[in-house]
């Protein structure tokens, strides 16, 4: 059309829509139809956090093109909601919540996010390390007991000092900068862990769900820095498992403790 007043249907705010949805699967489906500016500006805000990452060996990041952006994504939603300068809810600056039931009281037991519902145990414990998750005890009749002792999240100055010291992301071979990353208890607070420099890390959401849900271990040796354990290998079970530097202390030798 030769009308300048008319907005092609490209750019039209107007006509954008976005849907959330629960699979079979429990998880979480979305569809996206967006003007170009607002697309744009999720290219812009997605492309930096897309980069591949190697493996510790050197090998090429496993992850595909839409996994990256996949993971991206939630990246953007994590600083998003850790983050003080944004819209309340309420009066409240609203967070993603997890019910936890309380021991011992009758039930299944079974956590729930607020929105999404039942979790496992893996789960739970990568939330409990983020800022961005509240976490809610409830009785048995569902009556919330607490809301969390907030000594279980890492401070500001306890997060600067590890920033110093881990300059990002700890894993070997990641190093994502420090604003992408959680500070994970590496002796579950759940379990009598310190909230310390001592006994945290910081680890980028990738590398923490993987500390949580496989066989790798971390931990911070003698030298007050963290180090890595590989999972064991069910078919080479004399083998030792050495433990790796942490990413901000890799070396350019070939020993396998190098990372």
């Amino acid at each position: 059309s030769d009308d300048p007043d008319l907005v092609p249907a490209s750019e039209n705010p107007e006509l954008n829509e976005m849907s959330l949805y629960l699979s079979d699967e429990g998880r979480v489906e979305a569809t996206m139809d967006l003007d170009v500016v607002t697309g744009e500006e999720l290219n812009a805000a997605l492309d930096p956090l897309c980069r591949p990452v190697p493996e510790p060996d050197g090998s090429p990041d496993p992850r595909s093109a839409r996994q990256r952006r996949a993971d991206a994504l939630g990246q953007i939603i994590r600083t998003y909601l850790s983050g003080s300068d944004r819209p309340t809810s309420g009066g409240v600056l609203p967070h993603a919540s997890i019910v936890i039931p309380a021991s011992g009281v009758p039930g299944d037991g079974v956590a729930r996010l607020g929105f999404t519902g039942p979790v496992s145990p893996a789960t739970v414990a990568l939330s409990l390390c983020t800022s961005a998750v509240t976490r809610i005890t409830v009785d048995g009749g569902g009556v919330p007991l607490d809301v969390g002792r907030e000594q279980r999240l890492m401070t500001p100055g306890i997060r600067k000092a590890l920033a110093a010291r881990d300059c990002g992301c700890a894993f070997p071979g990641c190093g994502r900068p420090v604003t992408w990353t959680d500070a994970h208890h590496c002796t579950p607070w759940s379990e009598g862990g310190e909230t310390s420099l001592g006994n945290g890390v910081l680890l980028c959401r990738m590398h923490h769900t993987l500390i949580h849900q496989t066989g790798w271990e971390v931990f911070i040796g003698h030298d007050g820095h963290p180090w890595f354990l590989e999972p064991a290998d069910p078919a080479r079970p004399d083998r030792p498992r050495v433990p790796i530097r942490s990413h901000a202390r890799r070396t350019m030798t070939a020993h396998p403790a190098a990372a």
